[in-house]
């Protein structure tokens, strides 16, 4: 079956790896490079991590995801993951890390719960706020998304799937099931897969509400040398101050420390990104102060602007109309899901699976698919 792709991130290229190993015939539209380092698939890493607060559907497809990695893994011949694990920080009754906990009971899913001692032994650069306590899963950690993003390219171009690069779609015409190209020219298959991150809404303006653009602020960081051991040591820091959204990626397999906030983000069009101001990676930076020892002694090494669609409950945006099956509103976690929705878009698309199943799941409102 002749499927057409459009977006050639993380997602778009796991469909199209899981649609040539089920003996598809799979075409990808990719409107700049491949890989294309302007996207937000390209980035030295991302986390995986299974506390997911309430979400009891997105905490139980961390599992099936890293299932799904492994078998990515397998037909690449490379793996592009440290499962460093992943820590969460308590400070209040029903916050983010205690609400993580009891979904992770529901599931049965193992963890561990760190007091003061345990966290300083585990994190001594941590400057913990009195009553503190951390929430461990062993399970979890990095994936190394720059790689895993140039390791398929590879894969898939060996494989002999047609990659286009520099070809912008400019419209989708489900009634026909073909694309508009900015060139003038126009592609038709049996199924279309819409996997355009960011630029979602410039395609279906329908669904500019439910998959807003956004400009995502990073910060590269460089640790003291009093702390660098332990920070190599460490695992993934998932919401540090659940008012702010602070996370942290240690810096591991030849990666760099990298900051993040929630905060640090605003509505953007992704053709016209700001550029990164002077100071916005060190405000970011400045974010940690309150939860870092000797803050004073780090460094920024640089900033970096990502474009994310984000929804406004923060679960993905699906839409199905004729043979067009789009996907959006990342809101900044589908990497850890790429290679497991790349399995799924690939089966709704050629009918292995009911969209209804897919867009139930994708939301998170089942623990899994339905089996075929």
């Amino acid at each position: 079956m002749r499927v057409l792709i459009v977006g050639g991130g993380i997602v778009g290229l796991s469909t199209a790896w899981a649609l040539v190993r089920a003996g598809h015939e799979p075409l990808l539209l990719e409107q700049g490079p491949l890989p294309h380092e302007g996207a937000a698939s390209y980035d030295q890493h991302r986390l995986i991590r299974l506390p997911y607060a309430e979400e009891l559907g997105y905490c139980a497809m961390v599992v099936d995801a890293l299932k799904a990695w492994e078998r990515l893994w397998d037909d690449l011949g490379e793996t592009h993951y440290a499962e460093v694990g992943s820590l969460a920080l308590s400070t209040a009754e029903n916050d983010w890390a205690d609400r993580s906990r009891l979904t992770l009971d529901r599931l049965g899913l193992d963890y561990q719960t760190l007091d003061a001692k345990d966290l300083e032994a585990r994190c001594p650069f941590l400057q913990l706020p009195p009553g503190a306590w951390g929430l461990f899963n062993e399970t979890g950690g990095l994936l190394f998304a720059a790689r895993i993003v140039e390791a398929l390219v590879r894969y898939l171009r060996h494989r002999g799937v047609t990659l286009r690069e520099d070809c912008r779609v400019v419209s989708v015409d489900p009634a026909a099931g073909s694309l508009a190209l900015e060139d003038g020219g126009r592609e038709s298959a049996e199924a279309i897969i819409v996997t355009a991150g960011a630029w979602t809404a410039k395609l279906f303006p329908e669904l500019a509400r439910r998959a807003v653009p956004h400009r995502q602020v990073l910060a590269y960081m460089e640790a003291p040398e009093a702390h660098a051991e332990a920070w190599a040591a460490a695992p993934a820091l998932v919401d540090l101050a659940s008012d702010l959204g602070l996370y942290a990626a240690p810096p591991v397999g030849g990666t760099e420390l990298k900051f993040a906030a929630e905060a640090h983000r605003r509505p953007g069009d992704p053709d016209k990104l700001d550029p990164l101001s002077d100071s916005e990676a060190v405000e970011l930076a400045a974010r940690f102060r309150p939860l870092l020892r000797d803050f004073d002694d780090y460094k920024v090494l640089r900033g970096q602007v990502c474009p994310y669609a984000l929804a406004p409950d923060n679960r993905f945006v699906t839409e199905r109309n004729g043979n067009v099956t789009v996907i959006g509103g990342c809101s900044g976690h589908m990497f850890k899901f790429g290679a497991l929705l790349g399995e799924g878009l690939a089966m709704t698309a050629t009918g292995e699976r009911s969209y209804e199943d897919f867009r139930l799941w994708a939301e998170g409102r089942r623990e899994s698919l339905p089996e075929t």
